[in-house]
């Protein structure tokens, strides 16, 4: 039986989850009872099993990208996918299974319900979460406040993840990640900082929409996706 946990947010669950869905075993996940009811959807149709992190057994496998300092000496320049493809080949050595990871599109999640799910079009979805691992320093809420402004000024029609105030949010209609996935099937673009949120919307029912994303961790190749380490000035 496979046996693997991560201590850390929720995001990291997901991307290792997808994994483990593309795997097809049985598997059982130790992580944080607060994040399964949004990590249940991955698990459908799969022999997957989710338990909360203290019952892992000494056996379990270190699902963390920081672990053993892996993710922490990567080679300067290597992106998102690079890194990933290296990561889930380790993986899989350790499960002694074959990685399901071959390419870019690999990477997609892909679960019914996300093709379930459909949403009123959307100009743009901005996720503007707070990202918890240091992923963009200068994260400053009144950049997004400013940014979606501009935009409901402009007449554009805008959905953020975190609540400003000025239009509707994802946390105040109570969606999950897998709901901000499927609005990204209909949306025109996606301005996010990254974070977990953020992992539903590459999916292979939104390869549409241009990605422009903020962070200093590693350049996102995925899809039609822009990084910038930064926030601009406005």
């Amino acid at each position: 039986m496979i046996r693997t946990f991560n201590e850390y947010h929720l995001g990291d669950n997901l991307i290792h989850l997808n994994y483990l869905r593309k795997l097809g075993l049985p598997a059982t996940h130790y992580c944080h009872q607060h994040y399964h009811d949004q990590l249940l959807p991955l698990i459908e149709d799969t022999d997957i099993v989710l338990i909360d992190l203290p019952a892992k057994p000494a056996d379990a496998i270190n699902a963390w990208i920081g672990a053993n300092n892996t993710f922490q000496t990567r080679p300067p320049g290597t992106t998102w996918s690079e890194f990933y493809t290296h990561w889930f080949s380790k993986m899989s050595e350790q499960l002694n299974v074959d990685n399901p990871i071959k390419n870019k599109d690999d990477f997609l999640f892909d679960y019914p319900e996300l093709q379930r799910k459909e949403y009123p079009q959307y100009d743009y979805l901005i996720i503007n979460s707070v990202p918890m691992s240091g992923q963009l320093p200068d994260y400053n809420p009144w950049f997004f406040e400013k940014l979606i402004k501009k935009y409901l000024e402009e007449g554009s029609t805008v959905i953020t993840t975190l609540p400003t105030g000025q239009c509707q949010s994802t946390i105040e209609l109570n969606m999950s990640v897998t709901d901000i996935g499927a609005i990204a099937k209909s949306c025109k673009a996606i301005i996010a900082v990254e974070t977990g949120p953020l992992w539903t919307t590459y999916n292979p029912y939104a390869k549409h929409p241009a990605r422009t994303v903020f962070t200093q961790t590693h350049t996102i190749d995925l899809l039609n996706t822009t990084t910038y380490p930064t926030l601009p000035n406005m």
